[in-house]
């Protein structure tokens, strides 16, 4: 399957998976037929993106993992609006739930510790999403710190409530400008520390998570170990989702451009040590990323190592002249020390390329014999 921005969906293309509401309602279905008037209905509920079927990977076998499956997305996101919902009321929300979805999310992200957060949902579902995703990323931070059971659990619970202050402060509808905000951190505190049941470290991740090590973030301009380390975890991962998705209001970054911002916000911003952590987790290239070689080969990201994101495995499926495989070429980049990736491919140059492909496939000609 590929992600392909709504701005690029033809007539024809196939889906891949499902388009949601934030309440799960499907508004669009898997193995679907686009035409004219789906497109242009996904276009209106303001759908950035959806996944589409993609023929060159189907022809490479891809397979993959999100770090939460969609089912486990669908029953986190239902929680954390509800909980969302009884906060903005001025209501306590159910501490039992959060605490009960944090384990959830532990388990899963135990067994899969891949960081690769897609699905396609509405705008109404951004906030939601973005805490849940949160979660997920802090923790595989703090695996690689060796959190116990209790220290995980407590960081979880405060990274899925972390922005309940833009719900307490009825700014939804504003999510993608709240990064400079510097009212919800206050306000979400403030609700936290009367919840029963939760706990206050928990309670310092929804205070402190636009701190800077720096001094220079808020609402206190905390610097380094002033700083809970909940929260200085939390920072990481919440810039990174921001960086990466297209609710942050800005063209979201390629993972490898997002990896060399969160490199250079690390000699300010982050804890570089914990920085280092997560650096090592975020593939460059993750699985289904179509790449040009410093050889003119082209081919698609197949796996993806910690600690060697830029040199992952390829299927290659056109030489430097231009021509096909009849069968995709599997190469190790980590065996070819002299051989480079120079480029990412566009989605619109994947649309194309697949074109090629395809017609190249069905008029029997362009493809090379190995």
């Amino acid at each position: 399957m590929q992600k392909l921005s709504v701005k690029l969906l033809e007539p024809g293309m196939l889906t891949h998976g499902r388009v949601l509401t934030a309440d799960g309602a499907v508004l669009l279905g898997s193995e679907v037929v686009l035409n004219a008037n789906y497109i242009k209905g996904v276009k209106r509920l303001g759908v950035s993106a959806i996944f589409v079927q993609n023929s060159i990977l189907d022809s490479v076998g891809l397979q993959y993992e999100e770090t939460l499956s969609e089912d486990t997305k669908l029953q986190a996101i239902a929680i954390v609006k509800d909980c969302f919902t009884e906060a903005k009321a001025g209501r306590m929300l159910d501490v039992y739930k959060i605490s009960t979805l944090a384990k959830t999310i532990i388990e899963s992200v135990k067994h899969n510790q891949l960081i690769r957060l897609d699905n396609s949902f509405t705008p109404d579902n951004y906030l939601y999403i973005h805490c849940v995703n949160v979660a997920a990323l802090v923790t595989v931070i703090a695996h690689d710190l060796g959190y116990n059971e209790s220290r995980l659990h407590e960081l979880v619970m405060g990274a899925l409530l972390h922005d309940i202050g833009i719900a307490i402060l009825d700014q939804e509808k504003d999510f993608a400008f709240q990064e400079n905000d510097e009212e919800h951190p206050g306000a979400g505190f403030e609700y936290v520390r009367k919840l029963r049941g939760y706990s206050t470290v928990s309670s310092h991740i929804v205070f402190q998570h636009h701190e800077c090590y720096d001094g220079s973030g808020y609402p206190r301009r905390l610097k380094q170990n002033a700083i809970h380390e909940y929260a200085r975890i939390t920072t990481i991962a919440d810039t990174y989702d921001l960086l990466i998705s297209d609710w942050s209001g800005k063209h979201p970054l390629l993972p490898h451009e997002a990896y060399e911002a969160l490199m250079s916000m690390s000699l300010h911003a982050f804890d570089k040590e914990i920085a280092d952590l997560f650096l090592a987790k975020i593939p460059l290239y993750p699985v289904g990323t179509f790449v040009k070689l410093d050889t003119g080969h082209i081919g698609v990201v197949t796996e993806a190592l910690p600690k060697l994101q830029s040199r992952p495995t390829l299927a290659v499926i056109r030489d430097g002249n231009g021509t096909f495989f009849a069968q995709p070429q599997t190469i190790d980049l980590t065996q070819l020390l002299t051989t480079f990736i120079t480029y990412v491919l566009t989605e619109k140059e994947v649309v194309e390329l697949t074109k090629e492909y395809d017609a190249a496939a069905i008029g029997g000609t362009g493809l090379a014999i190995e």
